[in-house]
């Protein structure tokens, strides 16, 4: 496992501020949320923790290496699974270790079972609904050899009774197997049940507005979202999204 450190992270687009100083951490198996206004930065931010782009200024680091415009340093899952159409599942999910030059994950078959797609392995893509195309790119991320992962918004083209069962199977995958996570969703009530701790952007250029951590122990159940505690915790988070902050 692995802390990621982002001090102080300016990034322009164009003409456009995006970040504007942003500094934040995340702790050695530790799952973070990122929540913010539409077009607040968080897969600008992405970009720039993968090495897919450069800051203009501040520092990215992993653990105790810098990886400031280095690509491979993360494991990546972006909104839409992106499985490969031509690659069998079994072959999709052993993807990050084959581009890493890692040997095959020899977990991989155990993997897909406890994921339900043990009888899938060697389907395509298209044969699969999209929970289970979910299900296989967020297997392929904890297979790759990368200690931290970043998730962009994986399940918001979900139905919600899909979004919620993909939820409680990544948190009790996720137990199983820990990783450093930073997750992108604009879901407040996702954010809560999911995470240790909640970052809240401001709107663009990007700083980080306020934090919350998490007082709910794991493992976590789906009628934790009707406690009172919950709602009282979303509410607060709500309000520090709706309020207006310049």
């Amino acid at each position: 496992m692995a802390e990621l450190a982002v001090h102080d992270l300016h990034k322009k687009l164009g003409q456009t501020d995006v970040l504007g100083g942003l500094s934040f951490r995340v702790g050695d198996g530790e799952f973070v949320s990122i929540l913010g206004p539409s077009g607040s930065g968080k897969s600008t931010l992405f970009q720039l923790i993968g090495g897919l782009l450069e800051p203009d200024g501040g520092e990215i680091r992993l653990g105790e290496q810098p990886i400031r415009g280095r690509r491979g340093m993360i494991s990546y899952m972006p909104q839409r699974p992106s499985l490969l159409p031509w690659r069998t599942v079994l072959d999709n999910v052993r993807l990050g270790a084959e581009i890493a030059g890692a040997p095959d994950p020899p977990d991989a078959i155990d993997m897909l079972d406890k994921a339900g797609l043990g009888g899938y392995a060697d389907a395509y893509p298209h044969q699969l609904s999209g929970g289970m195309q979910q299900r296989a790119a967020f297997i392929r991320s904890l297979l790759s050899p990368q200690d931290f992962i970043c998730l962009d918004e994986p399940f918001s083209a979900l139905d919600e009774f899909t979004r919620a069962e993909m939820q409680q199977w990544l948190l009790s995958l996720w137990e199983e197997n820990p990783r450093s996570i930073l997750f992108v969703t604009h879901n407040i009530e996702e954010a809560i049940y999911l995470s240790d701790r909640i970052l809240i952007l401001t709107d663009k250029p990007a700083q980080l507005l306020s934090e919350y951590h998490v007082p709910f122990r794991r493992p976590r159940t789906p009628d934790l979202i009707l406690s009172e505690e919950f709602l009282d915790i979303r509410r607060q988070i709500a309000r520090q999204l709706t309020a207006p902050h310049r």
